[in-house]
């Protein structure tokens, strides 16, 4: 509920605060005394594009506060998931700089204009004669069915399904989209495995490759020089081996004659174990030595092969092919991943799906049962308002797939005259018309549902006598759950509020000014008498303004 309202250099209004009560709130006063103005500014703290030309004075900030009662509107967690300060009476503060800039508050805290908007939207309704789209809307025309059917608690459950049925088939079309991708280069994947599996690749292989094929390639001269060698050793008269035989054999006769003469004794035969050593391991290499064209074809082919498998895969050891055949092993075994994957997601899906299934019925179920009392409540509330020929037809219909609301999409169809084949909602109604009709369906709505503050911004426009009378019996019935304002120049209107404001303009010094006042029942009646009569007030004025506001 609107509490409070305060407007700080405003287009003509340079100061002004009102307070609000429960109820009717009727808003009169002359054609421009400021009325939209007003209108103008709380539009702009709730959130509507700010306008530099707003305001009064140029050089001084506008400022426009209003104060909402919201402890019944179960708005907390708005306030947890926005980071804001809760409070059951919440300011609303809106900002115009000189320079242009525009500035949002909520209980103090700066918030985006984007946040205040959607705050607003829960905490006020505003409409004027060609103002009323909500009532088009297909979510809205739903919404009134869940009202009437009872629905809040079997919706919110399907709801956290839907999610998760969104969820779900979202997971399936991205696996899908994966295995795709996969299947495309699968069969290439697998090639490229397959010829890294298959070279049975080793550590280090390469450098014994290397290695081996230096000496293959050399063999011939390996040989002779490993024979010529061993001749050097070995030969009977001239080799190094027998030569150090007859030396030792020699030295062995003086050895004992002094110390240094067995230290070196010993030490030449050290030296003749050696060489017999080697000379033995030469013997093993030459037998060991042969020429073989076929292995030296077989590991340069082996050689060639590991070296065309670093280029292709553009790396430089064998260490790096065997990671690259490890990761397209995984990549390819990913495949069969992913098909489990979609049949387990399809399965589950399924089962969600059965869930909503059974949750639409019954939604669509109570909808359907709520559809001829709404036909019937606006219905005669349309006949209260003069529109006594008016015809309504409401369709809900299959969709067919699921649905953030179930699976049912409605369709309203009116017409206002007789003899006229009901059309959809915004192709069959006239400016008055769409007015009346948007006011039996709030009308409606007020009586099942806490709806926030609604203003209604001169919908009465283009109707008079009864209907106007009705109108405002409509009205009143309305505010006895809700706050309620009405701007209107209809006296039949304004007299059935539970309270009455006055726009009045007055010159202050060189300027004029908007000013707002609260009528007692006195100027009340002064007031009504003077919409009825003009500017001169009339004793018959006064009479029917006594009887419309019932003081007789």
């Amino acid at each position: 509920m609107l509490r409070t309202l305060r407007i700080n250099n405003f287009a003509i209004i340079d100061q002004l605060e009102i307070d609000f009560n429960a109820g009717m709130t009727t808003i009169t006063g002359e054609t421009g005394a400021g009325k939209s103005i007003i209108i103008g500014a709380l539009k702009l703290v709730l959130g509507e594009r700010a306008d530099l030309k707003s305001l009064k004075n140029a050089d001084e900030k506008c400022i426009i506060e209003a104060v909402f009662d919201i402890h019944n509107l179960d708005l907390k967690q708005f306030f947890e998931e926005n980071d804001l300060d809760y409070e059951d009476e919440s300011i609303l503060r809106r900002e115009l700089l000189p320079s242009g800039k525009s500035r949002a508050f909520v209980n103090d805290t700066p918030v985006k204009v984007s946040i205040l908007h959607e705050l607003s939207e829960l905490l006020i309704d505003i409409h004027s004669q060609f103002n009323t789209p909500k009532i088009f809307e297909a979510d809205f025309q739903l919404s009134m069915l869940d009202i009437y059917g009872n629905n809040k608690e079997i919706l919110k459950e399907y709801k956290t399904d839907f999610e998760q049925y969104s969820i779900t088939k979202k997971k399936i079309k991205e696996a899908q989209n994966s295995l795709e991708n996969q299947s495309q280069d699968l069969e290439y994947k697998l090639h490229l495995w397959e010829e890294l599996n298959n070279a049975s690749l080793k550590a280090g292989e390469l450098d014994e490759l290397e290695a081996e094929i230096k000496s293959l390639s050399n063999v011939e001269e390996i040989i002779s020089t490993l024979n010529e060698t061993y001749q050097f050793l070995e030969h009977p008269e001239m080799g190094i081996i027998s030569q150090l035989n007859e030396a030792s054999n020699k030295l062995n006769k003086i050895s004992d004659f002094n110390t240094q003469y067995n230290l070196i004794y010993d030490r030449l035969i050290s030296s003749k174990i050696e060489l017999e050593d080697i000379s033995n391991e030469m013997s093993s290499l030459i037998e060991a030595s042969e020429i073989n064209p076929e292995r030296l074809q077989e590991i340069t082919e082996r050689h060639d092969l590991i070296h065309q498998l670093l280029r292709k895969h553009h790396v430089i050891t064998i260490e790096e092919l065997i990671e690259k055949r490890d990761e397209l092993e995984s990549q390819t075994s990913g495949f069969d991943n992913l098909s489990d994957l979609i049949i387990h997601l399809n399965k589950e899906l399924n089962s969600i799906s059965d869930k909503l299934q059974k949750q639409a019925i019954k939604i669509r179920k109570n909808r359907t049962s709520s559809i001829e009392i709404i036909k019937k409540n606006i219905l005669e509330t349309l006949a209260q308002l003069g529109m006594e020929n008016s015809q309504l037809t409401i369709q809900l219909n299959e969709t067919s797939d699921f649905t953030l609301t179930g699976k049912d999409e409605v369709v309203f169809l009116f017409s206002a005259n007789k003899g006229m084949e009901p059309r959809i909602f915004e192709k069959s109604v006239s400016g008055g018309e769409r007015s009346r009709l948007m006011l039996a369906i709030k009308k409606l709505l007020a009586t099942h549902q806490h709806l926030p503050t609604l203003i209604l911004d001169e919908i009465d426009t283009g109707i008079s006598g009864k209907v106007a009378n009705e109108t405002g019996k409509v009205m009143q019935k309305m505010a006895e759950n809700m706050q309620l304002f009405v701007i209107t120049h209809l006296p039949q209107v304004a007299s059935k509020g539970n309270h009455q404001v006055k726009v009045y303009k007055e010159v202050v010094g060189e300027t004029t000014q908007t000013n707002v006042k609260e009528l007692s029942e006195k100027e009340r009646l002064t007031e009504i008498a003077q919409m009825i009569s003009g500017s001169e007030v009339t004793d018959a004025a006064l009479n029917q303004a006594k009887e419309l506001m019932n003081l007789n």
